[in-house]
């Protein structure tokens, strides 16, 4: 009689194994992040409008005199820049590509893992400021990897503004108490433009990508509190700031790989640790004629890794 073979673990079983724990449900990692995000863009509203000059300036419309307010010459430049604008909302930016990794575990007083996708959770969150309504796009896909987030100002005459945020992450609850880093390397692609006829209007465009590690406390939960994020470490890829009054400006780059980054805090078996992979865009502007702003970031994480170290122990005799 034939003995039948046992399954031989998988890669898969293993990475299972040393997150000790199942997944968390879908709506409590997207309470949390969302917690997490509200606060950061109380934050975000908070700072000065007062960012870098761009050195481009306005050639046609800025050397027009008050007087020739109601001139063709005033409305052909204020319509070029219009289309301009227009122009940019439509192109789309291509995937950033990714270079090929490689993964394993190991395990002796330390757990090493490389994640590829599929990563365990997805987010999006759209935020609008106080009126008109910005258009605001976004996509996160878990089994992919890739982000796409864009935010452009609306061109009705009157102040608008908003921001979308994605991320991609895995969890891990670690069996004790020790230290966690989290690295990631991911490719991306932006565009970021405004345009500012000056004075008083307000214009804006930021973008960030960044690598977190927030730490859950379940129980918190348990008993209905609202956010139950006990500790962070966070560190930025890339971002841009940029609120240029009275002129255009304009950058862009793609396929830009980024080094290995890593965030690294002290953790404990009491707290779930949610790691991820964040990116964010945010515009704001009053309308046309008058400021304009538009903001587009697109994303690809080929891994996570993730190394706990565990805290020794040693007995007294």
């Amino acid at each position: 009689m034939t003995k039948k073979n046992k399954r031989e673990p998988s890669r898969g079983d293993a990475i299972e194994i040393v997150r000790f724990g199942k997944a968390l449900p879908n709506d409590l990692v997207h309470q949390c992040i969302t917690n997490i995000q509200h606060e950061r863009m109380s934050q975000l509203d908070k700072r000065s409008l007062s960012k870098q000059r761009m050195a481009k300036y306005l050639d046609k419309a800025k050397s027009l005199s008050n007087s020739d307010a109601g001139s063709a010459r005033v409305s052909r430049a204020q319509n070029s820049l219009l289309k301009n604008h227009e122009n940019l909302v439509k192109k789309n930016l291509a995937e950033p590509k990714v270079l090929g990794g490689i993964g394993g575990i190991l395990q002796h007083n330390q757990i090493r893992a490389t994640i590829f996708p599929p990563f365990d959770y997805d987010v999006i969150i759209p935020s609008m400021l106080t009126g008109n309504a910005p258009i605001l796009e976004g996509t996160s896909e878990k089994n992919t990897g890739k982000m796409s987030l864009s935010a452009i100002t609306a061109t009705e005459s009157g102040f608008n503004g908003g921001s979308m945020y994605t991320t991609v992450g895995v969890y891990f609850h670690p069996p004790g108490r020790g230290t966690l880093r989290l690295t990631a390397a991911p490719t991306y692609s932006f565009q970021w433009w405004t345009n500012s006829l000056g004075g008083p209007d307000i214009v804006r465009s930021f973008g960030q990508l960044g690598l977190t590690v927030y730490g859950v406390d379940l129980a918190s939960q348990s008993i209905g509190e609202t956010s139950g994020i006990v500790t962070t470490a966070a560190s930025e890829f890339f971002s841009w700031d940029e609120s240029p009054s009275d002129q255009i400006g304009l950058d862009f780059e793609f396929d830009v790989q980024t080094a290995p980054l890593s965030v690294e805090l002290n953790v404990n078996r009491n707290l779930v640790y949610l790691l991820f992979v964040d990116a964010n865009v945010h515009v704001e502007g009053v309308g046309w004629p008058g400021s304009l702003a538009g903001a587009k970031l697109s994303v690809n994480v080929p891994y996570l890794t993730y190394d706990f170290q565990a805290e020794q122990v040693f007995a007294s005799f």
